[in-house]
């Protein structure tokens, strides 16, 4: 839909909810990773082995290799528990940390983003008309 394009808020960034982290150990990704590829192999030792391939325009993580698989970013989400799609990856000691920014899937109406810019002074027909550009609010009445 054309009115659904990603837009930057500022005051989001102050919300706990808004970061995270998810650290699994190697065995812990692998054991969720087979129960969609069976045949997943990864060399948690070789830095090619886990890497984020492609990111969206707007920053999000589009592809991510494990192994012999690429997989969607979407889908690295829900295998892992992670709260968007906005992450990186960092490997040590056994383990692998995600470190999210943000949750949901980035279009459309943020929730926290939304809050601040309520506390912030802004009406609800500017918040609305800030998450979804180019719409234009009337009255149902007058249709």
């Amino acid at each position: 839909m054309p009115y659904l394009q990603v837009v930057e808020t500022a005051g989001e960034d102050g919300y706990t909810q808004y970061n995270s982290e998810v650290e699994l150990t190697n065995e812990e990704i692998l054991e969720k990773l087979k129960q969609t590829y069976a045949d997943i192999q990864i060399d948690f030792n070789n830095d090619e082995d886990i890497k984020i391939l492609e990111y969206t325009s707007s920053g999000r993580v589009k592809t991510i290799k494990f192994g012999n698989h690429e997989i969607s970013g979407t889908e690295a989400r829900s295998i892992f528990g992670l709260r968007s799609t906005n992450f990186e990856i960092a490997k040590a000691d056994g383990k692998v940390k995600f470190t999210v920014i943000g949750y949901g899937h980035g279009v459309g109406m943020s929730q926290t983003g939304a809050d601040s810019m309520a506390k912030s002074g802004s009406t609800a027909e500017d918040i609305i008309n800030h998450f979804y550009v180019g719409i234009e609010i009337k009255d149902v009445n007058s249709l």
